[in-house]
């Protein structure tokens, strides 16, 4: 079937073709009148504009990049789904990055270049990307940093990952617990080394000692949680609970615990951050720190909508706040110290 040219619209309208694309794309320099008559030629001619052309005329794509570490993980899913969400309602559209382990710089620079974009959102950048990210603000493509401190010259979005870290620590205090051990996420993401600064003041708060040798690494992955509780069991005094920064590594914890036949929340306790959909569903449920995950994707495509329709405005600092989630994985500390692996 062939497709309704723009000349034959500017016909139908009795004006000029260009006159027509003005409208297309939303020029302010159409009178009332004459838009009324493009519009409904449109209408009755069936005339649907090419995508591509229109962006092109506008200098825009209507594209939107998304850099995440994974389109599979369930933390990731969920801030996509709220990104493409906003930007739906925008009428822009989602083209996703994923580093599939290659260092995030890489990931931004090809998307950068494979596709013509306009502009950018990166989840949990590295301390390398928040460089380039800064680079590319000064250089005037629209940039949302989301899950990064605040401190970054850039649009940022996150949560109050100190608040969270400390709430959930104070929480395992207030059952007793004295032991506690944390297992970090990634050195390069700038939010790990927030969590571990709640921790430990939620440490110093209730007068207990830090103890390093309870302070395993990790990278917010479901292995790392299962090798950090065959590190933690092996101390001469074992932890009473286990706070792991990111429900992956506290899904890999309790599964570790499982298959030594530690019993979950009666020998030791386990509490993540995130609450992913598998946090309610695992056995035990998980107690955790809720991330509102959809919603900070959603705010980053409203940001970055803005951002691209309205340059020259002031950089956005957004921090979103956390809420603790209590479930099955927790409970008051057993008066020993702790249990061997």
């Amino acid at each position: 079937m062939r497709r309704t040219t723009i000349r034959e619209v500017a016909v139908r309208a009795g004006v000029s073709h260009q006159t027509v694309s003005r409208v297309i794309n939303k020029s302010p320099f159409v009178a009332a009148t004459t838009r009324t008559q493009v519009l409904r030629a449109i209408a009755e001619l069936d005339y649907h504009p090419n995508a591509h052309a229109v962006g092109l005329s506008r200098d825009r794509s209507d594209l939107v990049g998304l850099i995440v570490e994974s389109v599979t993980s369930p933390f990731f899913a969920q801030i996509i789904a709220g990104v493409e969400q906003g930007l739906h309602d925008h009428g822009r559209h989602l083209l996703l990055g994923s580093t599939r382990g290659a260092p995030q710089i890489e990931a931004i620079t090809e998307l950068l270049h494979s596709r013509r974009i306009d502009g950018l959102i990166v989840v949990l950048p590295t301390s390398a990307s928040i460089d380039q990210t800064q680079q590319l603000v000064r250089s005037g493509v629209p940039t949302v940093l989301l899950d990064v401190h605040d401190d970054v010259q850039a649009n940022t979005i996150g949560v109050d990952n100190h608040s969270g870290a400390y709430s959930a620590t104070e929480y395992l205090i207030r059952l007793g617990h004295r032991r506690i051990g944390l297992i970090t996420g990634r050195s390069d993401v700038l939010v790990s080394q927030i969590r571990m600064n709640g921790y430990r003041c939620a440490l110093r708060q209730h007068s207990i000692a830090f103890d390093a040798e309870l302070v395993v690494p990790g990278d917010f992955s479901n292995a790392a949680g299962q090798r950090a509780v065959a590190q933690l069991l092996e101390l001469a005094v074992p932890p009473t609970a286990i706070f792991a920064c990111s429900d992956e590594m506290a899904l890999g914890a309790l599964g570790a615990l499982h298959q030594r036949g530690i019993n979950v929340p009666e020998d030791i306790s386990v509490i993540g951050y995130d609450d992913i959909p598998q946090a309610s569903t695992y056995h035990p449920t998980l107690t955790t720190i809720r991330q509102p995950l959809t919603e900070m994707g959603q705010l980053a495509s409203h940001t970055i909508c803005r951002i691209i329709d309205e340059p020259g405005q002031p950089a956005v600092r957004a921090v979103m706040g956390t809420r603790l989630i209590e479930r099955g994985s927790t409970t008051w500390a057993h008066r020993r110290e702790g249990v061997a692996g």
